[in-house]
């Protein structure tokens, strides 16, 4: 395995090494850690059903969690278990996960 040194901060690089595969650099913006993930024969057909409706869900979810949050009481209500947990760290992102566990 190659040692990544990197004289200057990148966002992200692709590269195949052979004809089927892909890998991606990345560098994380949390942690400055460079992380590279290989992918084997990548798929470059269209969604499946059981994809869209789950993308479909999620969509749905974000849109019921913008509600949610432009309404003073239901922001309260979110506000005050968000504060109890350590899992997600953003309001918005609890709300959408909570939501998208509902459906």
């Amino acid at each position: 395995m190659a040692i990544i040194k990197n004289s200057t901060p990148f966002d992200s690089i692709q590269k195949k090494f052979s004809g089927s595969d892909e890998i991606h650099f990345r560098n994380r913006k949390k942690d400055n850690a460079t992380i590279g993930v290989r992918v084997k024969n990548p798929y470059d057909g269209g969604n499946s059903e059981a994809q869209q409706a789950v993308r479909n869900a999620f969509k749905e979810a974000q849109t019921q969690a913008t509600t949610i949050l432009a309404d003073p009481e239901q922001r309260a209500t979110y506000e005050a278990k968000f504060k109890a947990q350590k899992k997600y760290v953003t309001l918005r992102g609890y709300v959408v996960a909570q939501v998208f566990a509902k459906q």
